[in-house]
C-alpha cells in the first residue's frame, strides 16, 4: 500500500488537535507547542518547542504525541524533535503562529504538488533567479513535472529569462490562475501582471496576500517538483514562505567572496528555524569563463560558498563561473538548458538536479 502523504498528514494534524495541553483548556496546536509535521514514506517527524514552565511535563507529552501518531494507519516511524524553549529569542516570529490556512505550521501543502524546493540568496545581485530558472529546466529535462514560482515581488526576472514578457495568465470560472506554460515549466510572477517599469509599492500584508494567492490559487495541477524563487535576504516574505509551507528542502544561492559568508549565514539560519532541510549551497560567479580560450580568471577573492558548506556541515553543490552564455541566455529570453547544453552552468545544473532529488529521495 502507497504512502498517502496528504491523508497521513490531515490525520496527525486531527490527532495533535486532541491532544490537550496540561493545564490549559488548549491544545497542543493551538499552544505552539507543535512547530512543523514533516511526513516522507511513512515517517512523521514534528518539531516540538515546550516552553520553560512545562519542562516537567516534555516526556509524557511526548510519549502520547508520539504513541497516537504511530498508531495511524501508513505511519512506519515517528520522531520527535524539541527545540529549546530560547531557540527562537531573537526570532520575529511568535512561536505559535500558524502557517496561513494550516493547524500546524508550516505543514500546509500545495494539493497536486509532490515536491517543494526553496532557492535564497542573503543578499540580491548573486544570480540567485538564474540558478532557480535552470534548476527547474534541468529537473524538467530530467522527466520531473515541474514549476516556477517567481515569488521576488519586488524584482520579477523570471519573464525575462523565460521569454515571456508578454504573457498574461488566464483565470478560471472558479476565480483561479491559469499559470503561464514555456519550455515545459508552468510559471508565475508577478512581472505577468505589471506594465514594463511599473514599480511594485506595496507594504508587508499585500505581499503575503499575493504569494498565498500564487500558491493556492494557481492551478499547478500534478507537479513532481515547485520551484520558490524566493526574494533576497530573510525578511518576513522570506519568513511567511518558508513558515507556511511543507517545504521539502532549501538551496543557498552565494558568490565566492569571505565576506558572503555573512549572508549565507543569514540564509542558514532562516530555514534552521523554520526546521527547513538545507539542500546544499552553490557558488555563483565563481571566476569568469572566456568564451574563447575556456580559461577562468579568480575575479572575486575568498572560498565564500565552499567554506561556508564546511563550517555548517551542508553539502557543497559546485562552482559556476561567469560566462558570456549565461548573460546572454537571461537577456533573450532563453534560459541556458536550451541555449547552451553542455556549458558550464547547464552541467553544474544538471548536477545538482540529480543531487536534489537524492537528498529529497533520502529525507
Amino acid at each position: 500500500m502507497s504512502f498517502d502523504k496528504k491523508r497521513v498528514v490531515e490525520q496527525v494534524n486531527q490527532v495533535l488537535d486532541a491532544i490537550p495541553l496540561p493545564g490549559t483548556p488548549s491544545s497542543v496546536v493551538k499552544a505552539g507547542i507543535v512547530q512543523r509535521v514533516i511526513a516522507h514514506e511513512g515517517e512523521i517527524t514534528l518539531v516540538l518547542q515546550f516552553s520553560s514552565g512545562l519542562t516537567t511535563q516534555e516526556n509524557s507529552l511526548c510519549d502520547r504525541i508520539e504513541d497516537e501518531i504511530r498508531a495511524i494507519d501508513g505511519v512506519e516511524k515517528v520522531t520527535l524533535l524539541k527545540k529549546s524553549s530560547d531557540s527562537t529569542a531573537d526570532d520575529k516570529t511568535p512561536s505559535g503562529a500558524k502557517g496561513p490556512g494550516s493547524s500546524v505550521v508550516g505543514a500546509q501543502e500545495i494539493p497536486g504538488v509532490a515536491h517543494i524546493v526553496a532557492v535564497a540568496s542573503g543578499k540580491g545581485g548573486v544570480g540567485k533567479s538564474t540558478i532557480a530558472v535552470n534548476l527547474a529546466m534541468a529537473l524538467s529535462a530530467l522527466g520531473k513535472r515541474t514549476g516556477l514560482l517567481d515569488a521576488d515581488v519586488y524584482g520579477p526576472s523570471t519573464p525575462k529569462m523565460l521569454g515571456t514578457e508578454e504573457s498574461r495568465p488566464a483565470a478560471t470560472e472558479r476565480e483561479t490562475i491559469v499559470p503561464v506554460e514555456v519550455h515545459g515549466l508552468k510559471t508565475m510572477s508577478i512581472g505577468y501582471l505589471l506594465e514594463e517599469d511599473s514599480p511594485v509599492i506595496w507594504r508587508g500584508p499585500m505581499v503575503t496576500g499575493l504569494l498565498r494567492q500564487f500558491l493556492f490559487q494557481v492551478e499547478w495541477g500534478e507537479l513532481d517538483f515547485l520551484i520558490l524563487d524566493l526574494p533576497p535576504g530573510t525578511g518576513d516574505a522570506q519568513l511567511t514562505l518558508v513558515q507556511s509551507l511543507a517545504l521539502d528542502g532549501g538551496l543557498i544561492v552565494t558568490t565566492p567572496q569571505d565576506v558572503a559568508l555573512l549572508d549565507v549565514r543569514r540564509g542558514i539560519q532562516m530555514f534552521q528555524r523554520t526546521s527547513v532541510p538545507i539542500l546544499g549551497i552553490l557558488e555563483n560567479m565563481s571566476g569568469f569563463e572566456c568564451s574563447h580560450c575556456g580559461q577562468v580568471t579568480e575575479i572575486f577573492q575568498g572560498q565564500g560558498g565552499e567554506k561556508a558548506a564546511q563550517d555548517y556541515g551542508v553539502p557543497f553543490l559546485g562552482k559556476i563561473p561567469l560566462e558570456p552564455a549565461t548573460a546572454a541566455s537571461g537577456d533573450s529570453g532563453i534560459p541556458v538548458l536550451v541555449s547552451d547544453p553542455k556549458g558550464s552552468l547547464a552541467t553544474v545544473m544538471m548536477s545538482t538536479a540529480h543531487r536534489v532529488m537524492e537528498l529529497i529521495a533520502t529525507a
